[in-house]
């Protein structure tokens, strides 16, 4: 399989989970179809200065997200981090986590919701 970054298309997803702002959401496979039926997302967000993804919890799935560009502050199970490109999380089942783009540059990040 295969598919171009060209056949990808954004879309705006307004205050997610109570979070600000806009993020832009591409959809890397169709899940769960794409993912053996083992997983609900797997997705590129791009995150602009002041938005988040608002706290949630992961209950009977897991969320890895790898760090591409930018910034952010993670917040899971009340701990504060900060996160830089190249560095990967992973919220399992029964966490709770947010995250928002930290400075001025852009975030842009790859989460992958798996099933337990």
């Amino acid at each position: 399989m295969i598919r171009r970054k060209k056949d990808i298309t954004p879309v705006q997803l307004s205050n997610v989970f109570g979070g600000n702002g806009i993020v832009m959401m591409e959809k890397l496979l169709d899940a769960p179809e794409e993912m053996l039926g083992k997983g609900r997302a797997y997705v590129r967000h791009t995150l602009t200065k002041g938005v988040s993804i608002g706290k949630h919890k992961h209950e009977n799935e897991m969320e890895s997200m790898v760090i591409i560009s930018g910034h952010a502050l993670h917040i899971i199970n009340g701990e504060k981090q900060i996160l830089e490109p190249g560095d990967i999380i992973a919220a399992m089942p029964g966490d709770t986590h947010e995250i928002a783009c930290y400075g001025d540059e852009t975030l842009v990040l790859i989460a992958q919701v798996l099933f337990e």
